[in-house]
């Protein structure tokens, strides 16, 4: 039975760490912060340590991102300084990862309760609630005054979320959580999974932040009601399992092809003896690696983890994705990446691996993380109870002068 290769995966993401990554990312630097968030959280989960000096250039260089109007942007290519600076663009996900990249950056209790320092608090909950549509939704960044980017209800997690670890119980803009519920409610489609709209395709991913935008919005009742038909959508998500015949996929020619693998008739059995289970997004596609985080980490937000097939799901990323020079790729035979390579760590971890930390669902880290994030909000919350030192207040008041 195959094991992670810890070594191998420790030394791709210090590769990935201390080194330039491969020129097919170029096309994606306005991401450059999502991969930073990956490839320190990932070291993190496999517990490397940092040294003070990476730590302090990890929270540097975030900080250096901050858009002066709240918000922080998703790499040094979208910041602009002078009189230009606010014609940066700011979004959602990058700055959710920004919060967990200065936690995780921090090497002690003490530095944890600092980490958010320097994060202009009030100004990026106003920016927030910018994004927010009438109907609920939430866009992922702000063009002209307008929240654009879709209705994609991660884009309401990673809101709800930002919310949680920024904004106390005082008089700061905040959305209007009873209106995001509501929009997410009518995303559920037919199927029991959800979409954009409810009368479109239904897709895993966006399973994980129904539970999750519910649950961020500290509103006890919000996570039955943001899941309309709550059994509808556990059997649309176990139904994502499927087990994987590798024989068949490697006689597929094109290995990007999304024909679903169909089991032939001699294959099907009422024992549970499937070596490996895969999991796909959507009815009728291949297996993904990225899709065992997906909705292993929804049934765990629903309290119905006892429906992941574990054992073979792990031999699953274990034989077929795990690559040879660490890291995994999204489906078999390709190469590895660092948003396959996370996930799939993400899912063996929150299997229990034990060459792994414990994981937290709902911000997408280590539990230590986590309690790192509860921290910094706990000493950001009673900073601004005191002073605005750190909220970009005095900043303001100079460069008025």
């Amino acid at each position: 039975m195959a094991s992670l290769d810890k070594p191998r995966h420790v030394k791709y993401w210090q590769r990935c760490f201390t080194s330039y990554l491969p020129s097919a990312y170029t096309a994606n630097d306005s991401t450059r912060l999502t991969f930073a968030f990956f490839i320190v959280s990932a070291l993190d989960l496999l517990s490397v340590p940092f040294s003070p000096k990476d730590r302090s250039s990890i929270r540097a260089w975030v900080l250096s991102l901050q858009h002066p109007d709240g918000g922080f942007c998703g790499s040094p290519t979208h910041v602009f300084s002078g009189q230009d600076a606010t014609k940066g663009s700011a979004n959602l996900a990058a700055t959710f990862f920004a919060l967990l990249l200065l936690a995780a950056a921090a090497g002690t209790d003490e530095e944890a309760r600092a980490a958010f320092s320097g994060v202009h608090r009030r100004r990026l909950l106003g920016w927030v609630k910018r994004l927010q549509r009438r109907d609920g939704s939430f866009g992922q960044v702000s063009w002209e005054g307008e929240a654009v980017g879709g209705r994609d209800t991660r884009h309401s997690y990673l809101a709800s979320a930002i919310r949680w670890m920024l904004r106390g119980d005082g008089d700061e803009d905040d959305i209007d959580t009873e209106r995001m519920v509501d929009h997410i409610r009518h995303t559920q489609t037919y199927d029991g999974g959800a979409a954009e709209l409810s009368k479109h395709e239904s897709h895993a991913l966006y399973m994980l932040d129904r539970p999750s935008s519910s649950s961020a919005a500290h509103d006890s009742a919000a996570v039955g009601e943001g899941v309309p038909d709550r059994k509808a959508l556990i059997r649309f998500l176990v139904h994502r399992q499927f087990s994987y015949l590798a024989k068949e996929e490697e006689d597929e020619s094109d290995g990007d092809a999304e024909n679903y693998i169909q089991a032939r008739l001699g294959h099907l059995s009422l024992a549970d003896q499937c070596a490996h289970v895969g999991y796909n997004g959507r009815w009728n596609k291949k297996a993904d690696t990225c899709y065992c985080w997906w909705v292993a980490g929804t049934l765990a937000m629903v309290d119905s983890f006892h429906a992941v097939n574990i054992v073979p799901s792990r031999q699953y990323l274990l034989d077929v994705t795990q690559h040879r020079i660490g890291g995994f790729s999204k489906h078999a035979g390709g190469p590895p990446d660092l948003y396959h390579s996370y996930l799939g760590l993400a899912a063996l971890a929150l299997m229990g691996d034990a060459d792994l930390k414990a994981f937290d669902v709902g911000l997408c880290c280590s539990k230590d993380t986590a309690r790192k994030v509860e921290l910094a909000r706990e000493g950001l919350l009673k900073r601004a109870t005191h002073t605005f030192d750190g909220d970009g207040f005095w900043e303001s008041v100079n460069a008025a002068r």
